[in-house]
């Protein structure tokens, strides 16, 4: 439950709500349960907030701080989240629907079963994140990075993964049946139990797939 001194800071703007994080940044603020849909709260810091179960619908928080945020079960349908950084943050269950990401940053946050089906994520940053059972059909991910990111039993189903990061990264029991692999970087990676049929992989991935003792190149 929200804490009502935390929400009646916030009510007094985005400025006013800044410049009190400012001023004392160890403070985890409640904002757990809100609605705040509709609402313009670009550059917002909510850095160690509890967001959990909140709902951000058609709202604008391009170049917000989520960082280390607490958002299980939060909702960002149909909201512009531009440039928000979301690193270390927990967003387990999290709804993207046709939510605007461009530029965001999920380094190291937790994104289990969190749904991105359909979309153009080129060049996003995934590096140690955590995706266990994350849905990623049919999306475009060139030249992302998912190095040293945990991506148990996650589905990449007709992904485009060319020249994305993979190196080190725990593909356990992840569907890449009919992606794309080209180019994509795989030194290091746990493939075990990972399902590659009808992936496009070039000769030598494929090698090292089959025949460990051939390093992924």
């Amino acid at each position: 439950m929200a804490y009502k001194e935390h929400v009646k800071i916030l009510e007094a703007g985005v400025q006013v709500w800044n410049q009190w994080r400012a001023s004392d940044p160890a403070i985890s603020p409640d904002l757990s349960g809100l609605h705040f849909t509709k609402r313009n709260l670009s550059g917002m810091n909510f850095r160690m907030c509890d967001l959990r179960q909140c709902i951000f619908n058609e709202t604008d928080l391009r170049q917000a701080n989520f960082q280390k945020a607490y958002l299980h079960s939060a909702s960002f349908i149909k909201s512009d989240i531009r440039d928000t950084n979301f690193s270390q943050a927990d967003l387990t269950l999290v709804k993207f629907v046709d939510t605007i990401l461009d530029g965001c940053i999920f380094s190291n946050a937790v994104l289990n079963e969190v749904d991105f089906s359909n979309r153009i994520l080129k060049q996003f940053d995934f590096s140690g994140a955590n995706l266990y059972r994350a849905i990623f059909k049919s999306c475009d991910l060139t030249k992302s990075s998912f190095k040293q990111a945990y991506l148990g039993e996650a589905d990449f189903f007709m992904a485009n993964l060319s020249q994305v990061d993979l190196r080190g990264a725990n593909l356990s029991g992840a569907n890449l049946s009919n992606a794309f692999l080209k180019d994509a970087l795989l030194e290091g990676a746990i493939i075990t139990n990972a399902n590659f049929n009808g992936a496009f992989l070039s000769p030598r991935q494929k090698l090292s797939i089959w025949f460990p003792i051939f390093p992924i190149k």
